[in-house]
């Protein structure tokens, strides 16, 4: 779910060492990542080895076909593992949300840092968005709310930190507001014959792999939440697709 040119090489070497474990418990894997494939298409195939996903979607039409895993745990220190939140970001001069009038960049509607964490913001606080600006990625978001085309966007605290490091217009921008903490983007597959070397495959390799690549990876440990954990997240409602 943090493919982008800065994190691409990290993603392949991740891979090279869990792909490498995974082999040598005579568990066949592919050589390289799949990235020419729709993500939605990759979630719901039932040869998946494994792939991340949001917990959104997970909880929309993935968790009764395919298996968890593990959450990554991103070390944040106010934030519990395998939880993450999502920073409400506005232009650097902007002092305050007004309660009409802002215009919400959004990556895509089965978003959960995106999408639905901005929108359970504005209702807890009465704010209503008068316009959308759907970009098809959290960076896009940014640069959205940096170029004036948007007044507002939700960038996951992870992505966020990747676009303060990156990013040159995140220096037009600043964060206003942090929304409520929910269950992180977790690790998934279809074999469930596999979940637990899958899982053990995974811890070995975040202890074992240079610290440059989990620098730009959101990979700092692994929990393991239940489906029932995602599925009993409090606020979340699926109206907010229509």
């Amino acid at each position: 779910m943090y493919e982008y040119p800065e994190t691409k090489d990290a993603n392949d070497k991740f891979w090279e060492v869990l792909g490498d474990k995974l082999n040598r418990l005579g568990i066949n894997s592919p050589k390289g990542l799949t990235r020419s494939k729709d993500i939605m298409e990759i979630w719901t195939n039932r040869n998946l080895l494994i792939s991340q996903t949001c917990g959104y979607p997970y909880r929309l039409f993935l968790s009764d076909k395919v298996h968890l895993v593990g959450t990554p745990d991103i070390k944040i220190d106010t934030i519990q593992p395998g939880y993450y939140c999502s920073f409400m970001v506005v232009g650097k001069d902007k002092e305050s949300l007004a309660r009409n009038g802002e215009v919400l960049a959004f990556n895509d509607k089965y978003s959960q840092s995106g999408w639905v964490a901005p929108n359970l913001y504005a209702k807890a606080r009465d704010i209503e968005f008068t316009g959308y600006f759907e970009t098809g990625g959290h960076w896009h978001s940014a640069q959205a709310v940096a170029d004036g085309k948007a007044t507002l966007t939700a960038i996951d605290v992870f992505t966020w930190k990747l676009i303060e490091r990156f990013a040159s217009f995140s220096k037009k921008l600043r964060i206003i507001d942090t929304t409520v903490p929910t269950l992180g983007l977790p690790i998934i597959t279809a074999q469930k014959h596999l979940v637990n070397e899958l899982y053990d495959a995974m811890v070995a390799t975040i202890n074992e792999i240079d610290n440059e690549v989990l620098d730009v990876l959101p990979f700092k440990g692994l929990v393991q939440l239940t489906k029932k954990d995602y599925l009993e997240v409090e606020g979340l409602d699926e109206n907010l697709t229509d």
